[in-house]
């Protein structure tokens, strides 16, 4: 059965991103290989991220890395879908039960902070796949905003990957 993953690299005190929105610092750490992201790519079916990340993604790359899976954004404002991604406005949990409905494989919540807030205070997540670097950025994005309803962890795996920490929880139940 498929499960609900936010699969995220942080920074040593808990920032996802610069306060503008930078990944700079991230791609700065060694880590192996990719760090077993194409693994963790292999067995997801839906992407799931808020519009600022999609903004980031698409700086990131000359096309769209997540063609070929189902891929959506959640924003406020009304965009055009493309080929790759569908814009929607719906709830979490509603996008989330129609993904399980509709595709096979993981469902893989991307970020960013405000859509992983949403995600937990609808307890649809299932596992956080970590991967710490080893910097403190000192501001930027949290990976948890200020609010997010309180969540229990249990630790299932973890390993190093060059200078990464890589750590694997389920939502303890």
């Amino acid at each position: 059965m498929s499960k609900t993953v936010l699969y995220i690299a942080m920074s040593l005190d808990g920032k996802i991103a610069r306060i503008d929105d930078s990944l700079d610092w991230l791609y700065a750490v060694t880590g192996e290989g990719d760090n077993g992201y194409e693994t963790f790519l292999a067995g997801v079916g839906t992407v799931i991220m808020g519009r600022k990340t999609y903004d980031e993604v698409l700086k990131l790359s000359d096309s769209y890395p997540y063609s070929g899976i189902p891929s959506y954004v959640l924003t406020r404002k009304d965009r055009r879908n493309t080929n790759d991604v569908t814009f929607t406005n719906q709830s979490i949990t509603e996008l989330i039960e129609h993904a399980r409905t509709t595709h096979s494989g993981n469902i893989w919540i991307v970020g960013g902070g405000e859509l992983i807030k949403s995600a937990l205070d609808a307890q649809v997540v299932e596992r956080l796949e970590l991967a710490v670097a080893p910097i403190v950025l000192g501001s930027g994005i949290p990976l948890f905003p200020e609010g997010t309803r309180e969540t229990a962890f249990i630790l299932r795996t973890h390993r190093q990957s060059g200078q990464f920490m890589m750590l694997t929880y389920d939502v303890s139940v």
